[in-house]
């Protein structure tokens, strides 16, 4: 079976949608299909773990022109600007991201459905990308893809910005649709990387497959570690690092602060653009981040107690309360050194903390993953 793979693209530090497709690829690699990857130059497409890779274009925050977007949006992250601004749903995101810009549908349309033709592509794997599922929808490919609560109509749109998509559905005679996001109901089946426990979403079309990745159970090791990730955007790095300092300085162990300019160190607290997780995490006793999707079920994976700090978002917001009410962390909301002294002893303090975090790793852990999917898609093609 020839299969496509393809994420969705943002010119701004979003690992997850790339991270994911990478498993997807990766297990129908390993299944014997072949794989074809799409890829952008966004700065997220790493690495790409399969040899076939389809260039795609990149879309431009907000639909700008892409030489006035390409420096402006960096800035504005990097000074915590556009964390200021709250984000309601995920079709804002899209809208911001430039996603839902005509211009650039109609270019990735385009491009899909040569890739699609031009490889006999068999299955289309969208990773929340807009673009695949209306290609292939237009091709009569069969279309499968990711999903998530915070994705459906039902929980939270936009509709007003999705004219460009409304438009070039009209051209293309496919389907009208209001909200951008009701795209989703396309795909001939949807993929959940999480638990109902997490994301309790009733729908007889999508299966819940847990962590995407297999997962070993880590050895048991002293939790003398506090990690802290916070993002893009959402929290100016100066002011996590001032916080940190000032919050931490006393914890009995090391500190660990990805996202810096460069690496140095002062007294616990270690800086750097970024950390080796997989061998931080096992030994954490705390994990402050932004509440996103991958730092998320990083932390549950390595049952790490979780403290998050959700800023405006509004999906971050709601993976902060399901950590919350599943008992393996707790929700910040005020990022000051005070509330994040307290936050990080009490989840590093109580051991229930721990043995939740443990109990969802084993929970997702048994749904089947990245192989469920492969699994599912033979059947159906």
């Amino acid at each position: 079976m020839n299969v496509l793979v393809v994420p969705m693209f943002a010119l701004s530090r979003m690992g997850g949608p790339w991270n994911r497709a990478q498993a997807v690829a990766d297990a129908f690699e390993r299944a014997g299909h072949h794989v074809v990857m799409g890829a952008a130059d966004d700065g997220n497409c790493k690495g790409p773990c399969v040899s076939d890779v389809c260039r795609l274009p990149v879309p431009s925050p907000l639909g700008l022109p892409m030489t006035i977007a390409s420096r402006t949006f960096p800035i504005a992250e990097k000074l915590g600007i556009s964390g200021r601004k709250p984000v309601r749903s995920f079709e804002e995101v899209l809208w911001l991201t430039g996603a839902l810009a005509y211009g650039y549908e109609r270019a990735s349309v385009e491009s899909l459905c040569s890739v699609i033709e031009g490889r006999r592509i068999d299955a289309v794997y969208s990773e929340f990308s807009l673009p695949a599922i209306i290609a292939a929808r237009a091709l009569g490919v069969p279309v499968f893809g990711s999903f998530s609560f915070t994705t459906q109509t039902a929980y939270a749109s936009d509709p007003g910005k999705a004219g460009g998509v409304r438009k070039l559905l009209r051209e293309l005679g496919l389907p009208e649709v209001e909200s951008s996001l009701e795209l989703f109901r396309w795909l001939d089946r949807r993929f959940i990387p999480s638990c109902r426990e997490l994301e309790p979403v009733e729908d007889t079309g999508a299966e819940f497959v847990g962590f995407l990745r297999e997962v070993s159970r880590p050895a048991d090791a002293k939790r003398d570690r506090i990690v802290v990730y916070l993002g893009a955007g959402s929290v100016p790095q100066r002011k996590v690092e001032h916080v940190v300092m000032t919050a931490l300085d006393r914890f009995e162990g090391d500190v660990y602060v990805a996202g810096c300019d460069a690496v140095r160190r002062a007294g616990i607290v270690h800086f750097a653009p970024w950390f080796d997780f997989s061998e931080l995490l096992p030994r954490a006793c705390c994990f402050v981040h932004h509440g996103g999707q991958n730092s998320t079920m990083d932390a549950l994976a390595n049952g790490a107690p979780q403290v998050v700090v959700p800023g405006r978002v509004f999906e971050r917001a709601f993976n902060a309360g399901s950590v919350e009410r599943a008992g393996a962390g707790v929700k910040l909301d005020a990022f000051d050194p005070e509330a994040l002294r307290i936050a990080c002893e009490r989840v590093a303090g109580e051991s229930s903390f721990r043995a939740s975090a443990e109990r969802l790793r084993d929970l997702l852990s048994e749904q089947g993953g990245a192989a469920r999917i492969v699994a599912t898609i033979e059947d159906a093609v």
